[in-house]
């Protein structure tokens, strides 16, 4: 027996949610989107008093608990931004489960922790590698790489006509 999610019927989910699917977003949208979840995490924006007491699951579309915690607030926080539904649930995906793949330390030299900042081809990566909610962690990181080196190879400035400093 299937159940059903009291908060939106499965066939009224955004194109490719009913599948798992999550839409690539711009780099300057998963940018700015980035840039205010982690001014939530660090508390520099004030507490959001819409914070929901649940969630409904992309897998399953059960109603479940959100967790109370600076990480869920920062979180929600940012996907209020994305008007888009199928925007939102994307970025949430990616900080979940993209992001630690970005900070692993494969990629530590283009993180720079001090400054919070990151790479543009790194950001450009998460915000672009396609993946669903069926894709296995060793999946997702060969896809991420993937991504990663495209952009990285795009960023390379191959202009060898003057002398670099």
């Amino acid at each position: 027996m299937t159940r059903q999610s009291r908060l939106l019927p499965r066939d009224q989910f955004p194109p490719g949610l009913g599948k798992g699917e999550y839409v690539t977003l711009s780099f300057e949208e998963f940018r700015h989107g980035y840039d205010v979840f982690s001014a939530a995490l660090e508390g520099t924006l004030p507490l959001d008093p819409t914070f929901p007491k649940v969630y409904q699951d992309g897998r399953t579309g059960e109603a479940t608990p959100m967790e109370d915690t600076a990480f869920t607030r920062a979180w929600y926080s940012a996907g209020k931004l994305f008007t888009d539904e199928a925007k939102r649930i994307s970025f949430y995906a990616r900080v979940k489960r993209v992001m630690d793949i970005a900070l692993s330390p494969k990629y530590a030299k283009y993180v720079n922790r001090a400054a919070g900042s990151f790479h543009v081809a790194l950001l450009g990566a998460v915000a672009a590698v396609r993946f669903s909610s069926r894709t296995n962690p060793k999946a997702l990181r060969a896809a991420f790489d993937a991504e990663f080196h495209r952009y990285l190879a795009t960023t390379v400035d191959t202009d060898d006509t003057e002398p670099r400093q």
